[in-house]
């Protein structure tokens, strides 16, 4: 690992150990002792988040719980709404951070500033300026909102798939219990992936960064220094006016991606060289191929499907390129051409189950009450699935098996230390801030744990259609407490999270066979949890890092929660019951794409299930090794590291590399080249030689980009899109291919399977 060592007589008694840091991180280079002691030993995180604190800042005002409520809300109904069109289209809380802003100004300025008394108490509309810490709050609460809720997909595709619905009451128990249930790992996780400097959250320093340049002319807003103070470059434009170029340029631009050029989309050129090439459109397309060559020109591609390139570190994009090249690049055509799992029937790029005659899957043929008929099923087809989805199905085993192993390797000391002490003597400065606040007491987490599990079995129980009972609840957050930390550990240093939907769906379906219902919320509790869990662990971080009271962040958070999953489940239940023919193309553009997903896993694994779909007997079954597999790879990089610890080898993380097929499918593959690219340029080469650039700008501009295409995207759907205004058809926009590669969608015999449809 590397070390910050730090010995001087009458200092900090957190001096006589070294800083320990992740074994990917390299060491600050300190030019003194009081900047160690007075600074993070993080390099990200001194650029975006100054050591200083101001504890007078009021927190929980009326105008923080206003805006809260308010844009907690209008996230919650635009996110879902357009979460059932065939393009979704999600508002992110950057949005709200940013609205926020003016209007907290606003209210500043406008509301009564006398002192109210109520029952004793003391209270004011208007305690002062709008501060940063009110900013957070409000964006903490936003973000419960700022993405669609999974028991949503149950709800939907209980309706559509089989025909079975618990109305708006067990809709609700069923949203509430499983948005909740994840606190209770949220506030157990805090001492190992909260208070630690090694775990930077590299997201939050751009949301960071970001509330430091829009707060840092205001007086008496909480900023006391910005690292912008001390940068050392020949750039002399303040963060402000650059994030404004920036989310200018990025506004004007994406007009081409997002509607007037949509081939920027993924830039395919293979396929350009013949487009009647069915070869050449699989290798070359950067949307539902492989991708070789291809890349993207639309920053809302790749920011959609991936962290910011600009905020993960370069050592972790290096091994998650390296994971896209072997899995992507050159696992996947080995396997698609020599014909591995009868890939040759179907496309080679999409998430759909298909028959042994590469038709699509008819459930109909092999369902009786929403459960698996044997006989029906026997004498119909086994299920099938393309050879890029199976092996992304390997990969994602394969992921889970090295994220256990590299805890357990990297970071098992630690953990164990923190499992003895939740402080420890060598915490940063941050962490040291924050002990100015008093803490949340770990029983409001587990009382909330106890509640919402209490819910999830009284959902279950009270709904026999659920095809679960209270132990597969149990079970179910089993499987959370266990991922819970290792996948935590990952997304704090990368920021990219691993999904356990796989492990839930393969472990119900061998306890409880045939059941899809059961299966799907089984897989919500168990993965949401993990999810949950990850997202509030992340927001406690900002806090910690913006040095907000984290007895307000916990209120912030439960309420933000409830609200949302009150307006996403009220909204559902309109649409559902006011759409005719909802999620089919007869109501386009409601078509619910983001369900079909949902549903292909609940064939293949609560339908048919693992015990067939992976039986040694199935083409499938070499999938099961891949986990195992996954466990083992870190040993030998960990056993060279100790061995040779000044080697490149120390550069290597396994957990990182097996992300690297992360988002494929859905996501199209031409977005890494770009990403890694990007990454490149200002994580390694402008950050080791303009480093005063690097740390002044690099975040803001990765804020400013977000902004852009937010607005943009806001402006395009409801000023054109929404009223049916189309760009005229030409060759940079074909709806019938975007990338130019119009074959990429049939399979090796040259037959379109798309365009089929089951009996």
């Amino acid at each position: 690992m590397a070390e910050v060592a730090l010995q001087k007589e009458g200092k900090a008694d957190f001096l006589d150990k070294p800083v320990e840091l992740d074994h990917n991180e390299k060491a600050l280079s300190i030019d003194s002792l009081d900047d160690a002691i007075e600074d993070s030993p993080i390099e990200e995180v001194r650029a975006s988040v100054p050591p200083t604190d101001d504890t007078t800042l009021p927190t929980g005002t009326f105008r923080a719980w206003f805006l809260g409520f308010f844009f907690t809300a209008l996230l919650a109904f635009v996110n879902q709404f357009f979460w059932f069109r065939e393009n979704p289209l999600t508002i992110r809380v950057m949005v709200a951070q940013l609205l926020a802003y003016p209007l907290g100004l606003i209210m500043a300025r406008v509301l009564p500033t006398n002192t109210f008394k109520f029952f004793g108490f003391k209270f004011s509309l208007n305690p002062g300026p709008f501060n940063i810490k009110e900013h957070v709050l409000i964006t903490i609460m936003a973000n419960s909102a700022a993405t669609t809720l999974a028991a949503i997909d149950i709800i939907v595709i209980q309706k559509l798939y089989y025909n079975d619905s618990w109305g708006f009451g067990g809709g609700l128990l069923l949203v509430i219990s499983t948005q909740f249930v994840g606190y209770g790992f949220a506030g157990a996780l805090r001492r190992f992936l909260v208070r630690p400097a090694a775990m930077i959250w590299p997201v939050n320093l751009v949301n960071a960064t970001l509330f430091h340049t829009l707060h840092r002319r205001n007086p008496g807003n909480g900023v006391l220094r910005t690292h912008e103070d001390e940068a050392q470059t020949s750039w002399k434009i303040s963060r402000n006016m650059f994030f404004f170029i920036v989310a200018s340029v990025s506004f004007v631009y994406y007009w081409f991606p997002g509607y007037i050029f949509p081939l920027l989309t993924s830039i395919s050129w293979l396929c350009w060289i013949n487009r009647d090439s069915l070869l050449l459109n699989q290798l070359g397309s950067g949307l539902k191929g492989i991708g070789y060559g291809s890349f993207t020109l639309d920053w809302s591609s790749m920011s959609a499907w991936l962290p910011s390139p600009l905020a993960i570190p370069w050592w972790a994009q290096a091994n998650m390129l390296a994971g896209f090249v072997f899995f992507v690049w050159i696992l996947i055509p080995i396997m698609y051409y020599t014909d591995r799992y009868e890939g040759k029937k179907f496309p080679i790029y999409n998430t759909r189950t298909y028959d042994v005659d590469g038709k699509p899957y008819d459930l109909k043929r092999v369902l009786v009450n929403n459960a698996l008929n044997e006989d029906m099923y026997a004498s119909y087809s086994p299920v099938r699935i393309t050879a890029f989805f199976a092996t992304m199905y390997g990969q994602g085993l394969c992921a889970l098996g090295a994220i256990v192993s590299h805890a357990i390797l990297y970071h098992g000391k630690d953990i164990l230390a923190r499992v003895r002490s939740a402080k420890q003597e060598n915490e940063d400065i941050h962490a040291r801030l924050m002990d100015a606040y008093p803490e949340c007491p770990d029983w409001w987490y587990y009382l909330v744990f106890v509640v919402a599990c209490g819910l999830s079995i009284l959902t279950v129980e009270l709904y026999p259609s659920s095809d679960m009972t209270w132990w597969h609840v149990l079970v179910a957050m089993g499987l959370a407490a266990i991922w819970t930390l290792p996948i935590g550990i990952l997304t704090a240093i990368t920021s990219q999270a691993p999904s356990i939907s796989m492990i839930s769906e393969w472990v119900f379906g061998v306890i409880s066979p045939g059941r899809p219902i059961g299966n799907m919320i089984f897989k919500t509790y168990g993965f949401i949890t993990v999810q949950q869990a990850i997202a509030f662990t992340q927001d406690l971080k900002l806090g910690h890092y913006m040095k907000v009271p984290p007895r307000d962040m916990f209120i912030f958070q439960m309420v933000g929660t409830m609200i949302a999953a009150l307006i996403a489940m009220g909204t559902t239940t309109y649409m559902m019951n006011n759409i005719e023919g909802i999620c089919t193309e007869a109501a386009y553009p409601f078509t619910c794409p983001s369900a079909s997903l949902f549903g292909a896993s609940s064939v293949v694994w609560g339908v048919i299930g693992p015990l067939k779909f992976l039986s040694p007997s199935s083409l499938y079954y070499p999938i099961v090794w891949f986990f195992f597999i996954g466990f083992v790879i870190p040993l030998p990089f960990y056993l060279w590291t100790l061995k040779y610890p000044n080697s490149w080898v120390k550069n290597v993380n396994m957990a990182a590399f097996m992300l690297g097929g992360g988002p494929y499918p859905p996501a199209g593959t031409s977005i890494m080249p770009t990403w890694a690219l990007t990454g490149f340029i200002f994580n390694f080469v402008i950050k080791r030689r303009h480093f005063g650039w690097w740390s002044k700008y690099n975040y803001v501009m990765s804020a400013a980009l977000d902004a852009g295409v937010a607005i943009a995207a806001l402006v395009i759907f409801f000023a054109l899109q929404n009223n049916g205004i189309k760009m005229p058809t030409w060759w940079g926009n074909n709806p019938d291919s975007i990338d130019q590669c119009p074959r990429v969608t049939q399979n090796w015999a040259g037959h379109d399977t798309y365009a089929e449809k089951s009996d």
